[in-house]
């Protein structure tokens, strides 16, 4: 259950959510562009939220997870290295961003409460996981607090560059990649969170 919260939280509170669509725009996407990506993640999920299910029942719920934070780390990871300007190349990685975001998204989706729940005393499980559950959301929204503060400040190095030597000064350019930098490091982290969750329950 402990790392359950740790691996929801990190998972979900993304610093670059409250700059995705300046970020986009901002690495040469038109804004058709924007709104279709939008439209492949969320056909993503919708095609693979159902078949991840069935998979978390044939191949277990932490071989899920893995996958779904080994598609966190690709896709930050594609979003991380685009090239700025870069065309039908950048819109094809970014696609391929949405398309991984999407996908891992729904293999998470219950996976990472079901083990976690089936890991707690069936004596008493009810009222425990309640309390996980409410553990799990003051964690993921402070978490989101952080992220939401952190990602707006990273983007713009304005702030930064007034309070710092010349020397010491941030580009647009680099700043624009920061936000995505922390979450691909999350991802990281959340792979590692997924190797260590242990399955309980027999499939």
């Amino acid at each position: 259950p402990r790392l359950f919260v740790l691996f929801t939280t990190l998972y979900n509170a993304r610093a670059y959510y409250p700059v995705l669509a300046v970020l986009f725009t901002d690495l040469g996407l038109r804004l058709d562009q924007y709104v279709l990506l939008n439209g492949v993640w969320a056909a993503a999920i919708f095609l693979f939220e159902v078949p991840s299910g069935a998979l978390a029942d044939t191949i277990g719920r932490k071989r899920l997870l893995v996958f779904s934070a080994a598609l966190m780390v690709l896709e930050m990871g594609v979003l991380l290295f685009a090239p700025k300007d870069g065309g039908w190349l950048l819109f094809s990685l970014c696609v391929l961003n949405r398309f991984l975001s999407g996908t891992s998204e729904a293999a998470a989706s219950g996976a990472d409460e079901a083990i976690a729940y089936e890991a707690l005393p069936e004596d008493g499980r009810e009222s425990a996981w309640d309390q996980v559950l409410g553990t799990a959301m003051r964690w993921r929204s402070a978490g989101f607090l952080i992220a939401m503060t952190l990602g707006g400040l990273l983007y713009d190095p304005s702030w930064w560059n007034r309070i710092m030597p010349e020397s010491f000064h941030l580009t647009k350019e680099l700043a624009h990649r920061l936000p995505v930098a922390v979450v691909f490091l999350q991802a990281l982290a959340c792979l590692g969170i997924a190797l260590r969750f242990e399955e309980t329950a027999i499939h």
